[in-house]
């Protein structure tokens, strides 16, 4: 467990390098995407290995998605979910990359390669984080339950207000 949180850590320090976007004018909120089913999507990882998230699944997933901004909000949700569920959830972390050079893109790979040993979905042209509704300079957390239905999504580091409806949407889904 505290492997993978300093996986996470080292993680949201990389994405600190990489630039944000601002969000899109006039996108609607996420709020009507709960209780929808979420789309199966494959990306590639910090490793070139394709990872396809399709439904229905084992375990409830938690994908954190964040950009430089929401970066150092993904490890304070990530030890918040691990000490309260451990295994029993899978957690996937997404960078949203949108914007960076293609000339970098090795760069940011073989960064994360060196210190991040958990695989990190990379999200090169922000299409799942556009599927998501995702806010720029917030980390991104999206619910989903084992048959893909979006449960919940919450913006911004771990709150308690943030934290109780995230858990609260676990307990139900588990």
């Amino acid at each position: 467990m505290v492997r993978k949180a300093a996986a996470w850590l080292l993680l949201a320090a990389l994405l600190s390098f990489i630039p944000s976007r601002t969000a899109h004018a006039g996108v609607p909120t996420a709020d009507n995407l709960i209780g929808g089913q979420s789309q199966s999507f494959t990306l590639t990882d910090q490793y070139n290995r394709p990872r396809t998230i399709a439904f229905p699944t084992d375990k409830p997933l938690v994908l954190m998605l964040g950009d430089r901004g929401g970066s150092e909000q993904i490890e304070p949700w990530v030890r918040e979910l691990y000490q309260r569920y451990g295994d029993s959830i899978e957690i996937q972390g997404i960078a949203i990359l949108r914007g960076v050079p293609a000339p970098i893109r090795p760069i940011i790979r073989s960064q994360l390669r060196s210190r991040a040993p958990k695989s990190v979905l990379l999200d090169w042209g922000g299409a799942i984080a556009d599927m998501y509704r995702c806010q720029s300079e917030v980390c991104n957390v999206v619910v989903i339950d084992r048959q893909g239905r979006i449960s919940t999504i919450v913006r911004g580091g771990v709150s308690p207000e943030r934290a109780r409806l995230v858990c609260q949407a676990l307990d139900r889904i588990r």
